[in-house]
């Protein structure tokens, strides 16, 4: 059963912030499972990579020359709650991510329990975004 499925676009503008996307989780789900995918992973056109290198070397004073740099990465990771709190996050480098977590079982970075009926939320950390980047997220409950 599809519990949450979202497409969508993070820009620049979005750098350093969370977007976060409630969804419902139903009495009787055993299993919930995430798969994400963003890109592009790095921003393609070297041009504007060095230009953004640029300006974060006199932003920040750092030394070294732009190509030192290469490539300028994107990064969207996620983090999850349910209605208790805290359940996990998947703070990792890949840019397409699959995630399962029940009741025995959490993949790395989130908390095995039991899945509990109520209100859910995900959200994307947008940790760089040095582009305009497309992702994909879908979350699934199964009953098992």
């Amino acid at each position: 059963m599809i519990l949450l499925e979202k497409t969508g676009i993070v820009t620049p503008k979005d750098d350093k912030t969370n977007i976060f996307f409630d969804f419902a989780v139903p009495s009787g789900i055993k299993k919930i499972v995430i798969d994400y995918n963003y890109s592009p992973k790095t921003v393609e056109n070297k041009a504007d990579a060095i230009a953004l290198i640029e300006k974060k070397i006199k932003q920040y004073g750092a030394g070294g020359a732009p190509e030192d740099y290469l490539p300028v990465k994107n990064l969207i990771t996620l983090s999850l709650n349910d209605e208790n709190g805290y359940r996990g996050a998947a703070h990792r480098q890949a840019d397409t991510q699959h995630h399962e977590i029940c009741e025995n079982y959490a993949a790395a970075g989130f908390i095995k329990g039991k899945i509990e009926s109520g209100k859910w939320q995900i959200a994307l950390n947008v940790h760089c975004c040095a582009c305009d980047v497309h992702y994909n997220l879908k979350i699934t409950g199964a009953a098992e």
